[in-house]
């Protein structure tokens, strides 16, 4: 029994790590894509395809669709937590330096503990509180060089608004991913939420043109495949393993993957201070999410 946890426990960690390297790599993608598509038509097309995915795996494996209550609640979520979420974050970063934007997104964790605890689904731990803040310093960081003096305070409003609806949505997914299949759970939260992107691709009057480049068809089919299909997959799978306040800290390691990829992919410099921040990020992690209770 001790053996079986112990290779599930890996497994699961594993899956950790990989969540964290797919999810960080979509930042450095949507840079590429962004350069021909517009932000919210780019989304759309994204969780379109991906969303398309998942249905054709659940036609093709037969996988059962949730009951009638279940895939309510489910479309609910994924409408705000993926759609409206995804909507102010696109929104945040349009004019928000990516590095303060981080450092916001990265309040994720954090208020999916204290949401946790408010739903009575975890216990307060201070583990838990102190990783998220140590990790939460740590990204303050790696983040403070690249400050600008100009913030915008709608962009900064609209960030934490969409971490906010995205963390109560990974609480709401905690209660109700043991009774439906990862793959159902995410092709309907994804079609949800996809709603809400194509009618702001409209309302916001974006160009919807087809791509041309080898460079958007290449960072568009990684943001589908890589870094939504497996991704959302795995973090789903972990949070019926995990609680909803551990799984979340995957989001505090995109920031560090997403500026290392930058550095191989794109050029960008790493310094001793980011390297600094990165540490305490991980140590953070390690704490409040991977480390025995």
């Amino acid at each position: 029994m001790d053996n079986t946890n112990t290779s599930s426990n890996r497994l699961t960690m594993f899956a950790f790590f990989l969540t964290a390297l797919l999810g960080g790599g979509n930042s450095v993608a949507v840079r590429f894509s962004n350069v021909e598509l517009a932000p919210y038509w780019g989304a759309t097309i994204r969780l379109g395809a991906s969303a398309l995915l998942f249905w054709l795996i659940l036609f093709l494996w037969r996988i059962p669709v949730p009951q009638k209550r279940d895939a309510l609640i489910l479309l609910i979520t994924g409408f705000f937590a993926v759609g409206v979420s995804f909507g102010l974050l696109y929104f945040g970063f349009v004019k928000l330096q990516a590095s303060l934007g981080s450092v916001i997104i990265a309040l994720g964790p954090l208020m999916t503990f204290f949401l946790a605890v408010l739903h009575r689904i975890e216990k307060f731990r201070w583990q838990s509180l102190l990783g998220g803040i140590i990790a939460l310093t740590g990204i303050s960081i790696a983040a403070r060089a690249q400050l600008g003096a100009d913030i915008p305070i709608s962009s900064v409003f609209a960030l934490i608004a969409g971490s906010a609806i995205s963390a109560e949505g990974n609480v709401i997914l905690k209660i109700f991913s043991p009774k439906s299949h990862p793959m159902a759970t995410n092709a309907l939260t994804l079609s949800s939420g996809l709603i809400f992107l194509v009618l702001t691709s409209f309302l916001m009057r974006e160009t919807h043109n087809v791509p041309t480049l080898p460079a958007t068809w290449l960072a568009i089919a990684y943001t589908v495949i890589p870094g939504s299909v497996i991704m959302f997959y795995l973090f789903i799978w972990i949070l019926a393993r995990w609680s909803a306040s551990a799984t979340s800290y995957v989001i505090m390691l995109f920031p560090i993957v997403a500026t290392i990829a930058g550095s191989l992919l794109a050029g960008e410099k790493i310094t001793l201070t980011f390297i600094l921040g990165g540490a305490l990020v991980l140590i953070g992690v390690w704490i409040g999410a991977l480390m025995k209770r």
